[in-house]
């Protein structure tokens, strides 16, 4: 019997050991999530061309952290205006380095894809406005447009927040599909969704698909066996696309966003850096 319970006992050790060698840990900015956000914002400039041209929008900067914390090969990969552009590549090489991704107990090199919210900041009030606005407390409010309730925003006063943290639920919730394994399938998908006023989740819309993005063309030269192996990957991805898609919709309410103090609807763009890897067994 003690026979057997020592067998038992390190069967669970070697299983949880060999578990443990293939966790993997995405890459973090130094103080988390937050830390992140206050340093995009403390270091942001907006550029004099895109304030004359009241440019604005979200560019989707993709970067690796290397084995050291390195932010290396930055990349615009969703665009909004050549000066925009150049100003989110600039804050992200400013970065300190990260803490690096982990499989296991070994630092590996990993993708990271950041977002970069530009708002315009409003037109100075010229002298004429100015002594109209002093003298008529209430003609701001009556000259603004009122929030529409059924229209959905791209900027807005608030922007929609998670409850918690994002990229620790994604990871937690995005299961690897059956079809795939046994593949070398994997990547990352940019999803745009609506926060209604609620808090609840719509209009979930793929940017960046897998299917589209990680395909190995099939060609004429491959042999057989690669062939096979190639054609079994990417018939993997769709179900991935759809996993991500699932993942969106089934998240909890986030915070609404804010138009002149009222709940309104709000198209979000956010970076799924969903990585999907076969765990080894």
């Amino acid at each position: 019997m003690k026979t057997r319970m020592k067998t038992m006992l390190m069967s669970l050790l070697i299983c949880s050991a060999c578990c443990a060698q293939h966790v993997k840990l995405r890459p973090s900015f130094p103080g988390g999530y937050k830390a992140l956000q206050e340093f995009i914002e403390k270091e942001k400039k907006y550029p004099d061309e895109a304030l004359k041209k009241r440019e604005a929008g979200t560019v989707y900067v993709v970067f690796t952290v290397d084995t050291l914390g390195n932010v290396v090969h930055p990349k615009v990969a969703t665009s909004v205006s050549p000066s925009l552009d150049r100003e989110a590549l600039r804050i992200v090489r400013k970065m300190p380095k990260w803490i690096p991704a982990k499989e296991g107990n070994k630092n590996i090199n990993m993708d990271f894809t950041l977002i970069i919210r530009f708002s315009a900041p409003p037109l100075p009030l010229d002298p004429e406005e100015h002594v109209i606005r002093m003298k008529c407390n209430n003609l701001p409010e009556e000259l603004e447009a009122p929030a529409d309730t059924n229209k959905i925003y791209d900027v807005v006063d608030t922007y929609p927040s998670f409850q918690g943290d994002l990229m620790t639920y994604l990871y937690n919730e995005t299961r690897y599909p059956a079809i795939a394994e046994g593949t070398s399938a994997e990547g990352h998908a940019i999803v745009r969704f609506v926060v209604e006023r609620d808090g609840s989740i719509s209009h979930v819309k793929l940017i960046r698909s897998l299917a589209s993005s990680y395909a190995i063309p099939i060609i004429d030269s491959m042999t057989a066996e690669y062939r096979q192996k190639a054609e079994a990957h990417n018939k993997a991805l769709q179900p991935m696309d759809d996993e991500v898609v699932r993942v969106i919709k089934a998240m909890p309410k986030w915070n609404p966003g804010k138009y002149h103090g009222e709940f309104v609807r709000v198209w979000n763009v956010a970076p799924i850096p969903v990585s999907f890897k076969v765990h080894l067994k």
